[in-house]
């Protein structure tokens, strides 16, 4: 069956209604309706209820539009599989990453990227892990890196690969009395200092709307541990609230990475809590049951191998 004809009909599904169906196919009602009638003879099936309004369909008509998504899906895999063998290393990305997080990563691994494959274009989307999520389901966006809490996207519909593990730091400000104190008796794991968790009433908090995903997990490490901080600024950009924890406004809980925003390292300490409760993933996402690419495949094991070895 032509492809043309699965179309016709998925559009009939979609509109539910032969006439607008019609009008956007830019074919005449009477030939849809002829196309239509000659399907159902074809089959030996009635597809459609047409007694409702919208038309509705059979249980025959679900188990042959399920069918013929099926096929549309391999119709168009395959159509960008053979486009990836024809173009071999040219074409574009469209990739989805949090604003602050392009800043620290991209200077990571795009300039090996470009250096191996200066025939991809990178385009970017930049916007919060629950906004990445939509694009991605949209498509408007190809892949997405953004942070998971678990090993899996919360949305069934999309699929993750783990680059690395990550903690949540807590970025206070070094001269504060309670940091310096606690500079003075604490003790290390790697480059940062480890803190109690009840440093964070100590210091006025800077809280972050990074994300859902984020935010939650914040919000369940203060209530899981009884701590009541005082929020003195809310704020969705994550390089303003470290900045302004350089400026003594107050502490803000920031992804280890985040450390590389900073534009004043001396005037902000970097500490990990004692608690297994600030860790997450950093992920590529991207849609499940769908054609990848070969160029956005290329891109992921680009930055795992570039900072899929980072330890915290």
């Amino acid at each position: 069956m032509q492809q043309l004809n699965l179309d016709h009909f998925a559009m009939i599904v979609e509109c539910g209604s032969l006439t607008k169906a019609a009008e956007r196919l830019f074919v005449s009602q009477s030939s849809l309706s002829q196309y239509l009638k000659r399907l159902e003879g074809s089959l030996g099936v009635a597809l459609f209820d047409r007694g409702t309004t919208p038309m509705r369909l059979t249980y025959a008509g679900e188990r042959y539009y399920a069918y013929v998504n099926q096929v549309r899906k391999m119709t168009q895999d395959i159509r960008q599989e053979l486009i990836d063998v024809k173009e071999e290393n040219r074409g574009r990305i469209r990739l989805g990453i949090p604003l602050w997080r392009g800043a620290c990563m991209l200077p990571e691994f795009f300039p090996a990227f470009h250096r191996d494959y200066p025939g991809i274009t990178l385009e970017l989307t930049e916007g919060s892990g629950q906004y990445l999520e939509a694009a991605l389901m949209e498509d408007t966006i190809d892949l997405a890196i953004f942070n998971i809490l678990g090993y899996a996207v919360a949305d069934d519909r999309l699929e993750s690969e783990i680059i690395f593990d990550e903690p949540l730091l807590y970025a206070a400000p070094t001269m504060h009395p309670a940091v310096q104190w606690m500079l003075a008796t604490c003790r290390y794991n790697g480059c940062f200092p480890v803190a109690p968790v009840s440093l964070v009433d100590e210091v006025p908090l800077i809280f972050t709307k990074q994300g859902q995903q984020s935010t939650r997990m914040i919000q369940n490490f203060i209530q899981k541990n009884d701590l009541h901080p005082e929020i003195v600024l809310e704020t969705t950009n994550l390089t303003t609230a470290i900045n302004l924890a350089a400026e003594e406004v107050g502490a803000v809980f920031v992804p280890a990475e985040g450390a590389k925003v900073c534009k004043k390292p001396g005037r902000v300490t970097f500490f990990l809590l004692d608690t297994p409760d600030l860790l997450w993933h950093l992920a590529a996402v991207y849609r499940r049951g769908r054609y990848l690419g070969r160029l956005p495949r290329l891109l992921i094991d680009i930055v795992k191998n570039t900072l899929g070895d980072q330890k915290f």
